[in-house]
Order: C-alpha cells, then structure tokens, then sequence
C-alpha cells in the first residue's frame, strides 16, 4: 500500500456510536462527525461521511483510503461499518484499511496523556456478556497481550503477573471494577467510543510503515449457538 496519502475518510460504528472524518494528511486537520447511538447506523452513516467530505472542501474522488473499525464490538453496527467502507473503496478504487476498535482506544488516551515506563494501558469494552473484550497496550502503545474475550478474574489474573500499573479506559471499565474485590487498577471514565480522528491516525501510522491489512471483521469469540431441546422431525426418504 503507498504511503503517499493526502485525505483518509474514517468511518466507526463498531460501538455504541456513529462517527466518520476526514484527515488532511498534510495539515494534520481532522473534519469530524460523531453521535452516540447504540443502533440505527445505518441511517445516520452516509450523511455523515457526506458531511465530512463537504466540511474538508474536497470531493470524494480525492480521498486516498478509507479506514474503518473492524471490531471487537456489536455485530450489527460493525457490520454497517465495514459493508460501507468496502463499497467506497471499490466505488473509489482505493484501498480499505481495518483498525480495531481496541488500538484505536488505546491511541485516543496516549494522544491526550503521558504514562511512566512503568505503566501500561488496558483496554476494556462490552461484549453484553459475563466477560469482556480486552487488550494491554505498554506507555509507548505498543500491545503486550492479544486481544482476546475473557472474563475479569482472568484478566485479572495476566495482569498481576506483569507488574505494571495499569490504567483501565473503555465503555466497560466500571463494569469490569465492578465485578472484582480487589485490584490496583486506575480508572478513568472517559474514553469510550473510538475517535474517528484516531482511525484515520492509526490507519495512517500502519501504512506509512508499509503494513497492509484487509479489512475483515475481527470477532474474538464465537457466536451463541444452541441446539433446540425439541425433539427433531426427519423426512423419511422414499424407497427405491
């Protein structure tokens, strides 16, 4: 993928929100639209877009790349995300880059905050389950587990073995302190849906590096399927 990028539109609804914008490249200027809504993306998305485009003074045959969430997060809006950053970058013939929801949160609070060597970042978002969506990240962004769906004391468990202090943002973070006796976590209630900005950034960082990534929905569970108690009826086949 070329690095020699000018506009990246930006589009999230992985979350409990819509949002997309516009980074020119050169300025470093982000032209952003974002709503919490934890349903109906659909209908809010494509304006959006068309209003960041409009907001940023260019057409959309000047945009380079789109970058999109592809998760962890709500199966439906993450859906709408990325069914429509594929349809732009094939209407556009530009690339598609997917960022995760997780890095992106992770980038949101390192831009605005300063952390000791010492210190680590932890992610934390709902799954609407028992457990959580999760990843570490150390003070210079870096990721120092996987991401993965877990519950707290598991978590819990990772953590105290490396030694760090841990700052915990993400929309289940009081969730998460919540279901734990005790712990030597920071909290801090902020930070709990992506910045399109910040898509655009970490989209932006990944190229310039040379990384290409697809933009496949990234699921970090299975889904919740069971089989029905109810006795099955089979369709005898005909003798021949």
């Amino acid at each position: 993928m070329s690095s020699d990028l000018s506009y990246i539109l930006a589009i999230d609804t992985a979350m409990a929100g819509c949002s997309a914008a516009v980074l020119n490249v050169e300025t470093g200027q982000a032209y952003a639209v974002c709503q919490q809504m934890p349903r109906g993306q659909a209908e809010f998305l494509v304006p959006m877009v068309q209003d960041c485009v409009t907001q940023a003074g260019i057409e959309f045959s000047d945009l380079d790349m789109v970058a999109v969430t592809v998760g962890p997060g709500a199966f439906t809006g993450l859906r709408i995300g990325l069914s429509t950053a594929r349809s732009l970058g094939v209407a556009l013939e530009v690339p598609v880059m997917g960022v995760t929801t997780l890095e992106v949160l992770a980038r949101d609070y390192l831009a605005d905050n300063t952390m000791g060597a010492n210190d680590a970042l932890l992610v934390i978002i709902e799954t609407k389950r028992q457990d959580f969506y999760w990843q570490a990240y150390d003070h210079n962004g870096q990721p120092i587990s996987d991401a993965a769906a877990q519950d707290a004391q598991d978590i819990l468990a990772w953590a105290r073995e490396k030694g760090f202090a841990f700052t915990v943002i993400g929309d289940a973070c009081e969730r998460f302190d919540s279901v734990l006796q005790e712990h030597g976590f920071r909290l801090v209630n902020e930070y709990f849906l992506p910045n399109p900005e910040g898509v655009a950034e970490v989209s932006l960082s990944l190229a310039q590096k040379g990384v290409e990534r697809g933009c496949d929905p990234r699921y970090l569970r299975g889904a919740d399927v069971s089989l029905s108690k109810r006795e099955q009826r089979v369709i005898e086949q005909p003798v021949k």
